[in-house]
């Protein structure tokens, strides 16, 4: 406790510093400060043509707006959750609320794909999307994009996909989604390593743009694995930096832990190498100490690992018409308190507890395991709940495949994308709380999961989902500390249509943060969350979401970016700045 208080204590003394700068608060479109056609006109003379006058992709869709096109409108409508259609436009992102809903596309009513029935007479605005954006290609790029935010006092805003915070209000955006070199190599060293005793190593370099599936079919091309995330249009780059988990990473470690170098433009402008051995306090924090905020990655340098066999593991348990609730999530605790044993044996996989009534389904997967090492593994958890037959139907299958990418191309998930509003709670979830008292970690589940009535209420209770993915292996880098000793990254979801009122909004954004959200931190109070899906409105966020590192990453974050260009909320330093509801930016006082 004492040594809580006292990291608390710097925080509190932390947020009160100042630096330099012109102006407390970023240049608006509409002040004098903001550049003018001719400025703008140089930089894209010096991007070579690739500045771009961002159009709100859905303003075909609003009458009154000058490119209206119904046809157009029409193709917006049916791709709009696709997160492919997010990736390829400059400015859009998969959930549209990141950008304050401001131009959602409607149908001819007014009523937005969203559910919102005002969105037509409300018409299509800004919102938080970006003014200009440089289709970035190469470093220098970046860095002319980079330079003239500073020197404009203007927002920086930075995207490849837009499945991450990828909406800055009155910003000029770093696009790289275009960056999509794919390099391997069987000797990677790091430079300079000045004599110093190192393992070559099997590497992958890539590009800033490089996505989840592109990148695991190049590796396969080559016999070899890297880890990703699950959805197949993720930026590794930005899952990575927030720590990364997915298919492989129980076994092979995170996406932070498999950074090799990273070529990074600094928030003021200078191009950087950074490797264990020069640029090490970067690199460092570039390593799970999340995403736009120390400078904008162009390229990165990532562990490849031999191609594996792989088993899989599936589970779905049912309840009997009539069965108790209670019942079905006392076996839900009771599989939950076996993960640990199943991690320590080289399992890792992903479960979702939804729907009612309730369904429970389950999907894990073994690396290079021995013949039989799965089926004996599961064998106590199927005699344990063969005995609840009375309670619930099993189904379980294990089946093995020779190369690993054959089990990705069964699953290749994109999750749809622009459905609406949602809020989301997590916690990091260590085993002594899965095992040491099952009845409370039942109940909790119990209380923070989906209700057979729930479909009566406006609020749409997704489920419960757990993913069994770290790595307790104690890298040296910023990966929240929480992670090394959690069996299960365990999340609730809700979500919305934009329909409803702002004052049930905000009623499920209080109910996830102080009633489930309560539970989780009751459930592991010492633990903390996952930076990239985490509920941002955490209390005590900075000790939630980076434990013990956060002051480390706060002093490297005000060493490469002393005038706060990059600024994201609940980021490393975000609270040295506030965000007014129109996007202003300004320092603290």
């Amino acid at each position: 406790m004492a040594s809580k208080m006292f990291y608390l204590l710097i925080i509190t003394v932390a947020s009160v510093w100042c630096a330099n700068t012109s102006s407390d608060c970023k240049c608006m479109p509409s002040e004098s400060c903001w550049p003018s056609s001719s400025e703008w006109s140089v930089l894209n003379d010096t991007v070579q043509g690739r500045l771009i006058n961002a159009v709100l992709p859905a303003s075909v869709c609003y009458p009154e707006e000058p490119n209206y096109n119904a046809d157009a409108c029409e193709q917006i409508l049916s791709s709009w959750t696709s997160s492919k259609f997010h990736a390829a436009d400059p400015i859009s992102v998969d959930n549209s609320a990141n950008a304050n809903n401001s131009c959602n596309p409607i149908y001819a009513n007014g009523t937005s794909l969203t559910g919102d029935l005002e969105a037509g007479k409300r018409g299509c605005q800004r919102g938080y999307y970006s003014l200009y954006v440089v289709n970035a290609t190469d470093a220098t790029h970046v860095q002319a994009g980079v330079k003239f935010a500073q020197k404009h006092n203007i927002r920086l805003n930075v995207k490849n996909t837009g499945h991450g915070r990828s909406a800055t209000a009155n910003s000029l955006s770093i696009w790289t989604h275009y960056m999509k070199e794919i390099r391997f190599s069987n000797n990677y060293l790091p430079q300079p390593h000045n004599g110093n005793r190192i393992t070559e190593h099997t590497s992958v370099t890539l590009g800033a743009g490089a996505q989840d599936r592109e990148v695991f079919e190049a590796a396969a091309a080559h016999n070899v694995i890297v880890v990703g995330g699950t959805d197949s249009t993720v930026g590794i780059v930005g899952w990575l930096t927030g720590g990364g988990h997915g298919y492989l990473t129980g076994t092979y470690g995170m996406g932070a832990d498999n950074l090799l170098q990273a070529v990074i433009v600094t928030p003021v402008g200078e191009i950087l190498t950074a490797n264990e051995f020069q640029n090490s306090d970067i690199f460092w924090a570039t390593r799970g100490g999340g995403g736009g905020t120390f400078g904008v990655i162009t390229e990165i340098t990532m562990k490849a690992y031999p191609m594996p066999t792989t088993t899989t593991w599936t589970l779905i348990i049912n309840p009997v018409n009539g069965s108790s609730l209670a019942m079905v999530w006392d076996l839900v605790a009771y599989i939950n308190s076996e993960l640990p044993r199943l991690k320590d044996g080289g399992l890792q996989g992903y479960y979702t507890a939804a729907g009612a009534p309730l369904k429970f389904t389950n999907i894990m997967f073994g690396h290079d395991l021995p013949n039989g090492t799965v089926e004996a593994l599961v064998a106590p958890i199927l005699a344990h709940l063969e005995a609840a037959n009375a309670t619930v139907t099993v189904t379980s299958s294990v089946y093995w495949l020779p190369r690993w990418i054959d089990s990705y191309h069964e699953f290749n998930l994109t999750l749809p994308a622009g459905a609406g509003g949602g809020i989301s709670g997590s916690r990091l979830i260590p085993a002594r709380a899965l095992t040491e008292d099952l009845d409370f970690l039942a109940r909790t589940l119990e209380k923070i999961g989906p209700k057979a009535n729930e479909t009566l209420s406006p609020i749409k209770h997704l489920g419960l989902y757990g993913s069994v993915v770290g790595n307790s292996y104690p890298y040296e880098n910023a990966l929240n500390p929480a992670w090394r000793d959690a069996v299960v990254h365990l999340i609730v979801k809700e979500s919305w249509s934009d329909g409803i009122s702002a004052e049930e909004k905000q009623a499920a954004v209080d109910d996830m943060t102080y009633e489930k959200g309560y539970a989780l931190r009751q459930l592991a109070p010492d633990s903390g969350a996952y930076f990239n899906e985490a509920n941002l409105n955490e209390p005590n966020w900075q000790w939630t979401l980076f434990g013990s590192n956060y002051p480390r990453l706060q002093a490297i974050k005000r060493k490469y970016d002393p005038y706060g260009l990059q600024w994201c909320f609940r980021c490393v330093g975000s609270e040295d700045w506030v965000q007014t509801d129109d996007g202003r930016l300004c320092r603290q006082s």
